[in-house]
């Protein structure tokens, strides 16, 4: 269902019933605040990427598989383009730019449209990976624009459905091979990790006697997130121990998200067993990272970047 009509009580995101799953507009929105710097973020961010169990874990639902999670959808910016313009360009529509989304919850990273700063093409391509890699590691169904995988730009355009030309088209002579590759990365990790398919709630509790906690939340010194830090920081770790139904505990994973600006150094907490190893890195072009990691250790993570660990069996 995409959960929403106009007039009053058009707006029904979490009321459809079982077997449903439900375009979340709200995951949409809170993932592309947090990753423009939009203070105050952080609390709803946890509730994104963990399902969103406070608009469909009530009662006679099917969770967390409900949400449909989607940072962009044929409505609205591409993902490059969600890096790349505050503002819509929807001239070439002939309605005077009156049409298409005005809250469009992008930033440009500094300059509208193209550039050849360096420094701005390198943080825009991190953010994105970041935009991307959000969506394949959280709870739920992720749903992938087509041709944001390949870079695929509207130039602006947020409403390009009324034009059949280069403006909407596929150009696959153009791709972005380096984000293509960091797009099979991304998927090829949650593929590979449970943990981040879940079929039952997280409830930041143990799931079985003297058990780890299944989610458990820590700022970038390792602490465990206290009241005043979800107001206050933009940084934030988790470690997901359960990974199914048949295995109640796993070799746990961990994501670390830095939404501010500048790099972080994030604590390394002691793995059940073994060491750890960075699986995912939006810093680097391809995703990958040969870096390995005992407890004590300090992991950097880039301004506006993402890092996963995983296990690493002893």
């Amino acid at each position: 269902a995409e959960p929403w009509d106009v007039g009053p009580g058009g707006y029904r995101l979490g009321g459809f019933p079982v077997e449903w799953r439900e375009w979340n507009d709200r995951y949409r929105d809170t993932v592309r605040d947090y990753w423009r710097g939009t203070p105050g973020t952080l609390r709803d961010m946890a509730r994104r990427v963990t399902g969103s169990a406070d608009i469909f874990g009530h009662a006679h639902r099917r969770p967390p598989t409900a949400s449909i999670n989607f940072v962009t959808s044929h409505d609205g910016f591409t993902l490059a383009d969600l890096v790349s313009y505050e503002r819509k360009h929807n001239a070439a529509n002939r309605q005077n730019n009156e049409d298409g989304h005005n809250d469009n919850r992008s930033w440009n990273t500094g300059v509208e449209g193209p550039t050849d700063d360096p420094e701005i093409v390198t943080l825009r391509d991190r953010r994105r990976r970041s935009l991307f890699a959000t969506l394949l590691l959280s709870q739920g169904v992720p749903m992938v624009l087509g041709g944001d995988e390949l870079s695929r730009t509207q130039h602006g355009n947020n409403n390009a459905f009324a034009q059949d030309n280069e403006t909407s088209w596929y150009h696959w002579d153009e791709t972005d091979t380096a984000f293509l590759e960091f797009a099979a990365h991304a998927i090829a990790v949650r593929r590979d990790n449970a943990q981040f398919r879940q079929t039952s709630w997280l409830q930041g509790a143990p799931r079985e006697v003297d058990g780890p906690d299944d989610v458990a939340w820590f700022t970038p010194t390792g602490r465990r997130m206290g009241v005043a830090d979800w107001e206050s920081d933009r940084s934030m770790a988790l470690t997901i121990h359960f990974s199914s139904a048949d295995s109640p505990t796993g070799p746990p994973a961990m994501v670390m998200l830095n939404g501010d600006p500048e790099s972080a150094r994030f604590a390394v907490p002691a793995p059940a067993r073994g060491r750890w190893r960075v699986r995912l890195d939006t810093a680097a072009h391809d995703g990958r990272s040969s870096l390995r990691a005992m407890a004590g250790d300090v992991v950097i993570v880039q301004g506006f970047g993402l890092v996963v660990l995983e296990q690493e069996q002893p």
